[in-house]
């Protein structure tokens, strides 16, 4: 290499440096948008469990005062065992538990001849968030032992 050409190239260390650098913080930048992206998302399913947890929790405690008591004592038997023919007006709850509430209805409907109450629970996060989730278990008033999920 001629030394006079070498002289003539003091300014190409300089490009190099800055292209690198812009690279860097070009790449820095997309390290940082995906961490973030991926903070909100697993906070987000974090929330969404909560609250699911939540609605499970407000169907079971409505469960559990249905079911509570002796044979004859049951709210289940004293409020919903009741003739076909006859409607029973649903009964709604707003249960506050740590973190959120669960907003619960029992109610009943007949099918194929039976009736079969339903308890639909959204549970709610109380952290601002307004994330929620529904969720419902029915069961044959005679048969409370056989619930169905959903």
């Amino acid at each position: 290499m001629n030394i006079s050409k070498i002289r003539n190239e003091k300014g190409v260390s300089l490009v190099f440096v800055i292209i690198v650098l812009l690279v860097m913080s070009l790449l820095s930048t997309a390290v940082f948008t995906l961490f973030v992206s991926n903070m909100r998302t697993a906070q987000l399913q974090e929330n969404t469990t909560r609250a699911h947890y939540i609605a499970i929790s407000g169907v079971e405690l409505t469960f559990a005062s249905l079911t509570m008591g002796t044979s004859s004592t049951r709210l289940l038997r004293t409020y919903f065992d009741k003739p076909i023919s006859e409607t029973v007006a649903p009964l709604t709850q707003t249960i506050s538990l740590d973190g959120g509430s669960a907003a619960v209805t029992a109610s009943s409907y007949i099918e194929s001849g039976n009736r079969w109450v339903k308890i639909t629970s959204i549970g709610t996060l109380n952290d601002g968030t307004n994330v929620s989730r529904t969720i419902e278990m029915k069961f044959r008033v005679e048969y409370p032992e056989i619930q169905m999920w959903n």
